[in-house]
């Protein structure tokens, strides 16, 4: 099986089953708890801590554990602001963690506002510097988008948003940066940044979010006070330490495999525009994180060649997989896609052990899909009917 679906999950690192296993049958004790054992679980999760800190330019204390970057994405907007009013940005490509979270926001009183972006998906900085003003009390502007891949100077907009709205908290979304592009939460200027586990080969169900030293935060979780009173619960012992792991012993290739990955996401790029008509690229090879690219084909239904390729050994996206289960238009309506486009989106993302060969059966098995997909409008010129056809299996 090629998978190509990266963006939406990783498969584990070897190693972190050794690991499960270590604290889940000999390390299993409660790092809350007065005995020794428990004791050194707690200082084992301060050393995790310290190596996730590390990874991203924070401290130890600055890094909270989460159950995923989702639940990094709600603690940074819900818990974050001390103003009972004001106005809130976002992003308008941002995951949907943070846009229903922004819903939730409006719905509690806050004036919200969505920021647009340019095709690619990139936050446009003219009508973010439009909409910022003194009633700002929280920006949150996405570091890669999950949808396209688009790379967004997190700095620049940090800078914009200090200027003119000084009181802002400002948060971004790093899930799919982290691990793959450097990260330096100072550099960039940030308050809050979220980070998650499963996109790095470390196990689904842990993630962190970074919350600059003096920055109070709400609870969000109430219970024993665990992560300094902020999200209560015993802690993941055996997550958070694979987790780490892998940060510690990946991280220090990030330079060399981006620079593998560009080639295989411009080889992508070059064959698809050489060999399929009517073809819209949505991604900017230039300002973008090469681990995502998105196109979309005006002739068939991205969901219905998910299956299709599935069928052949091949496994790629159409977007997020949290919106997966539900129709929704937003992404290719804030990418300004028309809906001749719309309704053909897919999204390849890649790993640091894909190779040219996983590109070329890729592209073999979607000229494959799109030729019996035409045999099918031959006998019938309805896309529900063809859905249908390829759906019973």
């Amino acid at each position: 099986m090629i998978y190509l679906d990266n963006a939406a999950t990783t498969k584990l690192d070897e190693k972190c089953l050794e690991i499960i296993k270590e604290y889940s049958l000999q390390g299993f004790y409660n790092p809350s708890a007065l005995y020794r054992k428990a004791a050194e679980n707690s200082n084992a999760i301060k050393k995790a801590k310290t190596i996730i800190a590390k990874s991203i330019g924070a401290k130890r204390e600055e890094i909270i554990f989460t159950a995923s970057g989702s639940e990094a994405d709600n603690i940074a907007l819900l818990c974050s602001i001390r103003a009972k009013s004001g106005k809130v940005l976002i992003g308008s490509s941002e995951h949907s963690a943070i846009y229903n979270t922004a819903l939730e926001l409006k719905v509690r009183g806050y004036d919200v506002e969505f920021v647009a972006c340019d095709s690619y998906g990139r936050t446009d900085l003219a009508d973010l510097n439009n909409k910022l003003d003194e009633k700002v009390v929280l920006v949150s502007i996405m570091h890669v988008c999950n949808e396209t891949g688009a790379l967004n100077d997190i700095a620049s907009v940090a800078k914009l948003i200090k200027a003119k709205s000084p009181r802002a908290i400002i948060h971004s979304d790093g899930v799919q940066a982290y691990g793959k592009v450097p990260v330096d939460v100072k550099t960039l200027g940030v308050d809050l940044y979220s980070i998650s586990g499963h996109k790095v080969r470390a196990p689904k169900g842990i993630g962190a979010l970074y919350c600059r030293s003096g920055l109070y935060l709400k609870s969000f979780v109430f219970g024993g006070g665990q992560e300094y009173g902020i999200r209560s619960a015993t802690e993941n012992v055996p997550s958070i330490m694979a987790f780490a792991d892998v940060v510690e012993r990946n991280f220090a290739n990030i330079k060399d495999n981006y620079l593998k990955v560009i080639a295989l996401r411009d080889y992508l790029q070059n064959q698809l525009e050489s060999k399929f008509d009517n073809i819209k690229i949505n991604t900017d090879k230039e300002n973008s994180s090469p681990y995502v690219f998105s196109f979309a084909l005006n002739s068939a239904r991205g969901e219905v060649l998910v299956h299709c390729l599935e069928d052949k050994g091949v496994i790629v996206g159409t977007g997020s997989a949290c919106n997966s289960q539900k129709s929704t238009k937003r992404i290719p309506q804030a990418l300004g896609i028309g809906d001749g486009y719309a309704d053909g989106i897919l999204r390849v993302s890649f790993n640091a052990e894909n190779t040219k060969d996983d590109i070329d059966k890729f592209i073999n098995a979607l000229g494959e899909s799109l030729q019996e997909l035409i045999k099918y409008q031959k006998t019938s010129n309805k896309d529900d009917c063809i859905l249908s056809r390829l759906k019973m299996r």
